[in-house]
């Protein structure tokens, strides 16, 4: 009893260590894309939601769990991914109840701690979306899975007053595939696993498979009605189409199951091996040091019962690589595997604290030096102690470290209201962002989504453009996927040739631009200045279109530029407003065409129209200030300005601004 209540203690103790990573800093970073969505489909009912979920890529078990759960807590960024951090503790809570059936307590406690501090798990508690639910429902299935194989061994005229397990089997496999459509993907693994366990006694193989197939068949039976919908959503799915380095590939994924996203795999080269050796050990079974558990040793010899926790592992990666699936991005997909990762870590890290402690166990004239088996305990120490730094250093890089922020919507919606005047405009790059946009930003009806579908269409979107800048006088463009949604950029374009743009901030893969729409656009140069930069590139004159301006504005400069010979290096363009004493006040640097026409592609002798916009500081105070331009190469060096062969430095002013109050 002391025992047991011992086991428990330090498994109420993991949990609560489990929980406490989870909600931790959980609101710290702002939801991305699909945490929007998360957000928004939970505000539906639940008929909306069903009827979205038949044009969506994910079944509506989540969503529909997600609005109930917020009708209870509300719909902040806490309380949303407050419902992924619960499927988070429940994974640790049977991880520690599959470790204990398939091995011992012990191992069952080290692999639930093992899974409490795992950076891949974390980062997805941390998350609204469906990953970690469908994590938490392949380990209860595998648990519900691994005790009926029990009963179907060792009881099979009593295991219908079990029916209990078959019920919450069979409702935990398909709430599986009413959650995700990789949820199959478990269902090969628990097949794979049956199995194993039916061919270790060949004689009754068809018996023991025949055993499984009763619930498996009632799971997919339940999933029938939503059957034509899953088969047509994941034939959309795209396949990788580039070739696959499956060395690097797995290197990934295991790198991934052990440390997350945050450390690379050079960073964690001495943590890999380690685990790598525990792993093999979780293969061995030192039967000789091992306590012996009538019910699995009767149903599966030792050896098998870690090779069906590897089977739950290798099953799901085998099965994305045989589909051609693998994406980094849809590494999330094998987090179902996580736990069964943990229990082999944990069970080759036990075998090898137990060759040590049963050789202690033996009587001195067997055991040897008990020198040496306290050097194997403290190598087993030695050996643990890398794995846990790494594990450490990824979780502050994912509590702390802004590179492995998600995109930060909440950060843009807060720069945004900032800067918000009365006709102003945001214009939504990649439609889709609407979603978790407006959950931010709520402040008006002023809220455009462009590139509304796939190919771009460009008369569509080029009158939707029209239109607005015919009614509004600043654009805040946000960008996301412009990979995928407009490739060429033309949006990008279009507005360069019809706006002024002013600034651009990166918010992780997100971009916040803002543009000035002029009352006309210059097309010629309104001041001629016929001056050479360097070797090949002439300034040929100026336009400015805003010759006063109120703090807060925008200054909208077109440069009128060509080459007269072909131009082999890329520079960039400084537009600076300089105050009495000659220090920058506001400024733009970029390459010219809005980064669109970098110098390296001018052809000689044609002319480029190149605007630029320079946002004015709102405390920027009233007076008269020069405008500099100039261009500078990528290391920093300035080219020099020349008139009729006189050097004229590097800086080249242009016209003064009057900031007005």
């Amino acid at each position: 009893m002391h025992a047991r209540r011992q086991t428990q203690l330090i498994l109420v103790a993991i949990l609560l260590l489990a929980t406490a990573l989870r909600f931790y800093r959980i609101d710290a970073q702002s939801f991305w894309n699909d945490e929007g969505n998360s957000a928004r489909i939970a505000e539906r009912s639940a008929d909306l939601i069903i009827a979205g979920a038949a044009g969506d890529i994910h079944p509506p078990l989540y969503y529909l769990a997600l609005q109930v759960w917020r009708s209870v807590f509300g719909d902040s960024e806490t309380a949303l991914r407050g419902l992924s951090a619960l499927f988070g503790v429940l994974t640790i809570l049977f991880t520690y109840l599959l470790g204990s059936r398939l091995f011992e307590p012990r191992v069952g406690l080290v692999a639930a701690f093992l899974a409490a501090v795992n950076p891949f798990l974390i980062d997805y508690s941390q998350e609204a979306r469906m990953y970690m639910m469908l994590t938490a429902i392949g380990v209860v299935g595998t648990y519900l899975l691994v005790r009926l194989i029990d009963f179907w061994s060792l009881r099979p005229r009593i295991h219908i007053t079990h029916r209990r397990y078959y019920v919450l089997y069979v409702l935990a496999m398909a709430a599986g595939l009413y959650t995700h459509y990789a949820f199959p993907f478990v269902f090969i693994a628990q097949f794979a696993i049956v199995l194993a366990w039916a061919l270790h006694r060949p004689g009754r193989a068809l018996a023991r498979l025949g055993s499984w197939l009763p619930p498996a068949i009632a799971a997919a039976v339940l999933f029938l009605p939503w059957l034509p919908i899953a088969l047509r959503q994941i034939g959309g799915w795209p396949s990788q189409t580039a070739p696959i380095d499956a060395g690097t590939a797995l290197v990934e994924t295991y790198r991934a199951y052990l440390l997350g996203r945050t450390i690379l795999v050079e960073q964690a080269a001495l943590p890999l091996i380690v685990v790598g050796f525990f792993l093999v050990m979780s293969l061995w079974t030192p039967g000789a040091f091992d306590e012996p558990e009538p019910d699995w040793d009767t149903t599966a010899p030792r050896a098998l019962r870690s090779g069906l926790a590897a089977i739950y592992l290798l099953l799901p990666v085998a099965v994305i690589f045989a589909l051609g699936l693998f994406r980094p991005a849809y590494l999330k997909f094998l987090l179902v595997g996580v736990p069964a990762f943990c229990l082999l870590l944990a069970r080759g890290i036990d075998n090898a604290w137990q060759i040590a402690r049963g050789s202690l166990r033996m009587p001195p004239s067997l055991r040897g030096s008990s020198q040496l088996a306290f050097g194997w305990l403290a190598m087993v120490v030695v050996l643990v102690t890398p794995v846990l730094s790494a594990t450490a250093s990824s979780l502050g890089n994912l509590y702390f470290n802004p590179a492995y922020a998600r995109d930060d919507y909440r950060g843009i919606a807060r720069a945004i209201r900032s800067m918000w005047r009365t006709g102003d405009a945001v214009l939504l790059h990649s439609a889709n962002q609407w979603e978790v946009f407006t959950y931010y930003f709520t402040d008006g009806p002023d809220v455009f989504p462009i590139v509304r579908q796939r190919p771009l269409d460009p008369e569509a979107t080029e009158r939707e453009l029209n239109d607005i800048l015919a009614t509004h006088r600043r654009l805040y463009a946000v960008f996301w996927g412009t990979d995928e949604a407009d490739p060429a950029r033309w949006v990008e374009s279009w507005l360069d040739e019809h706006t002024y743009k002013a600034t651009e901030e990166g918010y992780g893969s997100v971009r916040l631009a803002t543009y000035a729409v002029p009352a006309q656009i210059a097309d010629a140069p309104e001041q001629r200045l016929d001056v050479r930069l360097g070797d090949h590139i002439w300034l040929d004159g100026y336009s400015l279109l805003t010759p006063s301006a109120a703090p807060g504005g925008i200054v909208q400069l077109a440069l009128f530029w060509h080459g007269s010979a072909p131009i082999d290096q890329r520079y960039k363009v400084f537009v600076h407003l300089l105050d009495a004493n000659g220090n920058i006040v506001a400024q733009t640097d970029r390459e010219p065409g809005s980064d669109l026409a970098p110098t390296n592609t001018w052809p000689p002798g044609e002319q480029v129209l190149d605007r630029y916009g320079v946002a004015l500081p709102a405390e920027l105070t009233s007076g008269v200030y020069p405008i500099v331009v100039g261009m500078y190469g990528f290391d920093g060096t300035r080219l020099r300005f020349y008139k009729d062969g006189l050097d004229q430095g590097d800086a080249r002013p242009l016209a003064e601004v009057i900031v007005r109050p």
